[in-house]
């Protein structure tokens, strides 16, 4: 710890490769993965918050955290800790069989805090996974009915069922069609009637087809599409008809968790009465399906070589330990904060840049906002001049795209928040 700590604060502490050396790694990775990286990020290992310093000695600030995971950013010491104690244990992985004492003491953890009703649980390695879980058991309740409801925009997650919901069709290309999916849009605040419309489309769907439909999988803030959100009175009625039909609901909040200025965004929109079964992951540094007692599965379900990491499990703990006990959620809290001040920044930036910037939207930790027509070729030149000036971005949606800023809430301030947007405005010019 002495050492990584040296290492954090001396402005001495040199690069691994020179820029050659980066590049041809870069180019190797290229080939064993079969497609190059989508930026030419190769972390060093070395990270000070919300800054990571790459491989080749560069710093940059880090507003895409790997789709949202790092929430406390690079090299926090604290973190590092926790996973420097949980590796000296004698499992590196564990799972649903032979397990720890970081297994218990993570789901426990979370039950503690999770939504009201919501008293079981199930660890699991990616977001996809609890997903795929979560499916198994609402179509165990609902006595093997298969169909699925989503939104349009949606995205759940890369397997092969996850991806048959997930409303992108180039993800899927040359895949199957295993079971029936079935579409309602997601809230257009532009659209008065857009409420209206969409409860209008659910009720059909239920009508026509609601005796063959196991779930109603929802995002609560739709997360590649954009970070689009929706007010609780939009949720409602529709929750309320698949209650009416027996409909499970599920709420997969892997981009949402700890990142919307509650630790669920089930607790945010008041919406815990209505749904029965919530995925986590990301920030958890793994991932996990909570639900009602009632949908406890058949052993042979659900289960599973690997429930995760003994460092992912000890690490996830002591984040959540930190996010429920810091201060950073609530109307005062420092996600709420961060977020005032960042829209605070975009409406100085659209003012300045009249037609370029509009559509912001998001909640939290977790805005976006979209850069003229939203063409994507134009978002990924804005987002590779950014991170060749220092600040790496991503983005989300389909035609229109938007660019995504995943905030490192847990450890940016107020001056690296300034200094991300200062590029962000030469970058549009």
């Amino acid at each position: 710890m002495s050492a990584i700590i040296e290492a954090q604060t001396s402005s001495a502490t040199p690069p691994p490769l020179n820029a050659d050396a980066m590049a041809a790694e870069l180019s190797e990775l290229t080939l064993l993965r079969g497609r190059p990286a989508f930026y030419p990020y190769l972390g060093s290992g070395l990270g000070r918050g919300a800054r990571a310093m790459m491989a080749d000695g560069r710093w940059v600030l880090d507003f895409a955290l790997g789709i949202g995971v790092h929430f406390f950013g690079h090299g926090n010491v604290d973190l590092i800790e926790t996973a420097i104690r949980a590796a000296s244990s004698d499992l590196v992985m564990q799972g649903n069989l032979i397990f720890n004492r970081e297994y218990h003491a993570l789901m426990k953890t979370l039950l503690a805090h999770a939504p009201r009703g919501l008293d079981r649980c199930w660890l699991s390695l990616s977001g996809a996974d609890a997903n795929d879980n979560a499916l198994k058991i609402a179509r165990q309740k609902r006595d093997g009915r298969s169909g699925v409801i989503a939104f349009r925009g949606c995205f759940h997650g890369r397997t092969a069922a996850m991806a048959e919901i997930t409303d992108r069709p180039d993800y899927r290309v040359g895949q199957p069609s295993t079971f029936p999916v079935h579409y309602v849009h997601f809230y257009d605040r532009e659209n008065p009637g857009s409420a209206k419309a969409t409860l209008g489309q659910l009720r059909e769907i239920i009508r026509r087809d609601g005796d063959r439909i196991s779930s109603f999988i929802v995002e609560l803030i739709q997360g590649e599409a954009g970070f689009v959100t929706a007010p609780r009175e939009f949720f409602v009625p529709l929750f309320e008809e698949c209650r009416r039909a027996r409909i499970i609901v599920w709420a997969d909040e892997v981009q949402t968790f700890a990142r919307a200025g509650e630790l669920f965004a089930t607790d945010l929109l008041g919406l815990a009465d209505y749904i029965d079964i919530v995925t986590i992951g990301k920030i958890l540094q793994g991932s996990a399906m909570l639900h009602r007692n009632s949908l406890t599965p058949d052993p042979g379900l659900v289960s599973g070589t690997f429930s995760g990491a003994t460092v992912a499990m000890a690490v996830g703990r002591r984040i959540i330990e930190r996010l429920t006990g810091g201060g950073f959620f609530g109307p005062e809290g420092r996600e709420k904060q961060l977020e005032m001040r960042t829209r605070e920044h975009l409406e100085i930036l659209a003012r300045k840049h009249p037609g370029v910037i509009s559509h912001i939207d998001g909640a939290g930790a977790m805005i976006a906002f979209r850069i003229g027509d939203g063409a994507l070729d134009t978002a990924r030149a804005f987002i590779r001049r950014c991170f060749d000036a220092g600040l790496a971005l991503y983005y989300g949606g389909h035609d229109p795209v938007c660019i995504r800023l995943f905030l490192p809430a847990g450890c940016l301030t107020v001056e690296e928040l300034g200094e991300a947007f200062a590029i962000i405005d030469r970058c549009l010019q």
